[in-house]
Order: structure tokens, then sequence, then C-alpha cells
């Protein structure tokens, strides 16, 4: 079963790029919040240093234009294809981890707003609760900004994996070359749907291609195995 991703125009195009200007706005509003809170808090009570609030809301911003700007080049690359060779499989990670990560941190935050303003707890116990709402929102966004610019394709002739921001990194395996195809899944990406199917032609990173929380990885891997020589021989 060959699987093509088509690339989204018109009205599909306009609804894909307001969704990701809105995961810009949602993973930046709650820093500007807390930085807006901590600036209002800092008047009224003098153990709130005003610098805290300034600076959270200086990183809030700086989020904000750096995910604009991000999902306004975000488009997924493609690759040069030679004379006659045709694109069978392309991929692109799925943001559900990058989502879900970030989903859970932001109760967190209102957990440590809470603690910090309505209790008389030591700041020790909003501190904490900051700490690991701001590590998991850091590994969310961080996982959807380089989401956005992963491709994986296959194409009759080789395997290639694509990175492109300020840089281009690529990846590619000719498909005759191919000597190892594997799936991997954890127990809750095997509930989701989703998975990582691993290229290799041999031990080394240069040699192997990691198709990494793709969906439906099960359709992929037995597309690539169709394609071997030695299936094709059979």
């Amino acid at each position: 079963i060959m699987t093509t991703t088509r690339v989204p125009t018109g009205i599909n195009l306009i609804f894909r790029v307001i969704s990701r200007m809105m995961v810009a706005l949602i993973v930046s509003l709650p820093i500007i919040g807390l930085g807006v809170a901590l600036i209002i808090f800092s008047q009224t009570d003098g153990s709130v240093p005003i610098w805290t609030g300034f600076a959270a809301l200086i990183a809030g911003l700086m989020l904000l234009v750096l995910g604009f700007y991000m999902t306004a080049v975000g488009a997924f690359p493609k690759p040069t294809l030679g004379q006659g060779e045709e694109v069978q499989i392309e991929r692109h990670p799925t943001m559900k981890p990058a989502y879900a990560r970030i989903m859970v941190a932001l109760p967190l935050f209102f957990i440590s707003a809470v603690l910090f303003v309505a209790t008389d707890f030591a700041y020790i116990f909003p501190f904490i609760t900051f700490i690991i709402g701001s590590w998991l929102f850091f590994k969310g966004t961080m996982r959807y900004f380089r989401n956005l610019h992963i491709t994986y394709i296959v194409t009759d002739r080789r395997a290639i994996y694509m990175f492109k921001f300020l840089y281009l990194h690529t990846n590619e395996i000719p498909v005759g070359r191919i000597v190892q195809i594997s799936e991997k899944r954890t127990l809750i990406e095997a509930l989701t749907g989703r998975g990582t199917v691993v290229v290799s032609s041999g031990i080394g990173s240069r040699m192997t291609i990691s198709m990494e929380e793709i969906d439906n990885p099960g359709s992929v891997a037995e597309a690539l195995r169709s394609m071997l020589p030695s299936t094709n021989q059979a």
C-alpha cells in the first residue's frame, strides 16, 4: 500500500496556517500572562522583584515572535527528485507528543499561580510545580517547532530524511542498499497508532534513517518492504 501526503491548498492551507498560529499563541500567552501578573504583584508585594515580571514578559513575547516566524517559514522541505523519480511515501512526525506535553504543563502553571498567590505555602512549593511545568512546556514547544521542519520521504529509488530551518540536513539511503526495516513502538505509541520505522543499510548513523513518531507506521514499513529487490524478484 503506497501512501502519499498531499500538499494542502486553498482553504486547507489557510486553516493549517491559522491552526499553527494558534499553537504559537497558546504556548506564549501563559508566559506573557505570568509576566504581567508578576509585575502587578510586585507593586503590592515587596517580596516579588519587578524584574521577574519583565523577564517573563520579554521571554513570552520572544517566544510568540519566534513561533510566528517558525510557523511562517515552516513549510515542510521537499527533495530534488531525479528524472523519472516518483515519491511513493511522504510522512511528517505527528504533533501529538508535543501537544500532550504542552497541555500537561498549562495546569501546572495554574497550580503554581494559585499556590503562590492564594495560599500561605512556602515559595518552594509553587517553584517546584513551576519548574516541572516549564520543563514540560519547553520540551513540548521545542518538539513542535522541530517537527515543523522534518520530512520523511521514500521514492522509488531512495529513502530520505530532511531537516530544513536555518540550514538543510539530509540523509539518504538508496532502496537497493536497504538491508533491514524494523518498527519500534512504545505502549502509548501502540495505543495511539504511531511509532518509528527504522531503515538501515549498515551500521552507523549515516546508514540509518529513523522515521520517528509517524502515524500508522505499519503501512510505511510494509510499503518499504515491498520495494526491496528480494521482494520484487520473488
